[in-house]
């Protein structure tokens, strides 16, 4: 994928994903919603044993992309790290979420739609990306099915 596809990916969501961190004060909820979302990308994005050049820079514009004040920045990268080292449990992770924005809400979709453009950065599913994806989609209590159905559309809108 191109830079401008990239942006492009980026831009979308920032204007998915921000509505979650809008405002100019972190309160719990923000700062939990950040805590989880970019656990979850530094978790996914060290899947296969490694975090990419494109999954490091997903991680990096999307926090630009978000506009964050600086305490919003340390608060990702510091969730990055810690799910890059695997100093998270995804399940306890996708619990505070939950108890924060119920199954099925926009803020599951946006959340869930980010870690599957995270994988698609590169253009490929590894084996060991695949099953951090069904870990994560089973988490969500969402079928499995949706895994592909999800990555054809957002592969279709890379393209486009």
């Amino acid at each position: 994928m191109g830079d401008d596809g990239f942006g492009g990916v980026l831009r979308d969501l920032r204007s998915a994903m921000g509505g979650l961190f809008s405002g100019g004060t972190l309160d719990e909820t923000r700062i939990v919603t950040l805590e989880v979302t970019f656990g979850l990308i530094g978790w996914l994005a060290k899947a296969d044993g490694v975090v990419t050049s494109h999954e490091a820079e997903f991680a990096n514009r999307l926090v630009e992309e978000l506009n964050l004040p600086t305490k919003g920045k340390a608060i990702a990268q510091a969730a990055f790290l810690r799910g890059q080292h695997r100093k998270i449990d995804v399940a306890v992770e996708v619990t505070r979420f939950l108890a924060l924005h119920p199954k099925g809400s926009p803020e599951i979709r946006r959340l869930y739609d980010t870690l599957l453009r995270l994988v698609a950065a590169d253009g490929r599913v590894f084996k060991h990306e695949r099953v951090a994806l069904e870990t994560l989609t089973d988490a969500f209590g969402l079928p499995r099915s949706v895994i592909d159905a999800r990555l054809t559309m957002i592969r279709g809108e890379a393209a486009g």
